[in-house]
């Protein structure tokens, strides 16, 4: 593919957003009157289409914080979908440089709010919950621990916390309640549908950051560290579906770590990737699940 198609397609990108916000806006209408209707079996429903959609409304929202789309207000747009999946904005802002500069280390805040743990019984504890509740959990650690930094904490502003809690107040409390007048769904309906909603959201995307960056601390400089950033192989069953509902967030996600200032997402496997990029399958991530869950954490010294 060539650089000047690559720039078409990523000016046709913004066009996008209506649509898929649009989307998402009729995934949340019905939900609940699907998990109403099917109750358990609304799980493949949640799924897909709506981890689908959420997946790729959260990579649009991490594409507007780095600016990739010209000819749009970023920030902006960037603001609106972090709402639109019940994501703080300013929590995500704050940590995400983190992740960048310190990738692949215990000061990468984004990833390892708490640092080194250095007690195996709640190193494994908080491995569980990571592990179980996915983002969630990882980015309320991390807000907590910017409320505590000396130098952190100054850049969050409680007036931009309230506009945030009353934006998402306002589009899922709106969506549902929309949802309740029309289709005669309950609160308790809306609630707990949207809530497995965000939980399943929330544990997919950690999962897919998890084959990247999980147990992965190194010692070396910033290129070596990007250069151990995994990737999703595409080889079998499971890869494939998972690599389809995350919109191959982890097939080439080192690239992204290596030249993060060109937006390559969207082209995978128009750039060359280095010959020691690393590669994983997901009984390879099984593997590195279970050290976690057994507080190994082996450090990769390349200096």
């Amino acid at each position: 593919m060539s650089v000047i198609t690559n720039i078409r397609l990523v000016d046709k990108q913004p066009v996008k957003f209506f649509y898929i916000s649009l989307a998402w806006v009729i995934y949340l209408f019905f939900l609940p009157y699907v998990y109403a209707s099917i109750n358990m079996f609304s799980i493949f429903f949640i799924v897909f289409p709506g981890v689908y959609i959420l997946c790729l409304l959260a990579q649009l929202m991490h594409e507007c914080w780095h600016e990739y789309f010209p000819d749009i207000d970023n920030k902006f747009f960037y603001l609106i979908l972090s709402w639109m999946i019940f994501l703080d904005p300013q929590t995500f802002d704050i940590v995400h440089p983190y992740h960048h500069s310190q990738v692949n280390t215990y000061n990468d805040i984004e990833f390892h709010p708490l640092g080194e743990i250095k007690n195996k019984i709640l190193r494994i504890i908080y491995n569980f919950l990571e592990i179980c509740l996915g983002n969630i959990f990882v980015l309320i650690v991390a807000k907590f621990q910017i409320l505590k930094h000396p130098k952190l904490k100054q850049h969050y502003c409680f007036r931009k916390l309230i506009i945030s809690i009353l934006m998402r107040i306002l589009i899922w409390g709106g969506i549902g309640y929309t949802s309740h007048l029309l289709l005669g769904v309950t609160t308790g309906q809306i609630v707990v549908s949207d809530y497995i909603t965000c939980w399943i959201g929330s544990f997919i995307v950690h999962h897919c950051e998890l084959i990247e960056h999980g147990n992965l601390i190194i010692e070396g400089n910033l290129k070596e560290r990007n250069l151990k950033t995994r990737n999703l192989k595409s080889s079998g069953i499971l890869e494939r579906f998972f690599l389809f509902i995350t919109h191959n967030h982890c097939l080439e996600h080192s690239l992204h770590h290596s030249i993060s200032n060109i937006y390559t997402r969207p082209f995978p496997q128009t750039n060359a990737l280095p010959d020691k990029t690393v590669y994983i399958s997901f009984s390879e991530y099984l593997v590195i699940l279970k050290d976690m869950l057994t507080g190994k954490c082996p450090i990769t010294n390349l200096e």
